[in-house]
């Protein structure tokens, strides 16, 4: 009076299920399945692997440079060059365009690190002549 057989160690029974099957449809893989077999990555992997290398120090670059204005007037500017430089090779390197904030990280650094020294070297030529007309007595 039991309707469904009972299965014995030895026996081929299998159980039917009517499971819903796993075809993939919501776009993940197998733990087994290769990519290698044709299927493709989930947008997540691909979005990730075509993000610019040099991005994370681009930005990195144009905020150490901007520090000039917090007072890092030496220090600010060269992690900006640095990182600006390193920020333009990696894009260039992967084949991406031209890093645009590490490209005005660079040049920014650049201007700011001139800046810094003419009017160090102004400072110095005005103390200078200062000095000078105070040994003259003039």
């Amino acid at each position: 009076m039991n309707p469904t057989p009972t299965p014995t160690p030895n026996s081929d029974y299998t159980a039917e299920t009517n499971y819903p099957s796993n075809s993939g449809s919501q776009g993940y893989l197998e733990p087994n399945q290769g990519y290698a077999t044709g299927a493709q990555p989930p947008q997540s992997y691909r979005a990730r692997a075509e993000e610019d290398p040099g991005k994370v120090l681009g930005i990195i670059s144009l905020v150490a440079t901007l520090s000039t204005f917090l007072g890092f007037n030496f220090l600010g500017p060269i992690v900006g060059i640095i990182t600006g430089h390193m920020a333009r090779k990696n894009s260039r390197s992967a084949g991406f365009g031209d890093n645009e904030m590490g490209k005005w990280g660079f040049i920014l650094g650049i201007v700011f690190i001139s800046v810094a020294v003419l009017g160090g070297l102004l400072g110095l030529s005005i103390a200078g002549f200062a000095g000078l007309a105070g040994l003259l007595g003039a």
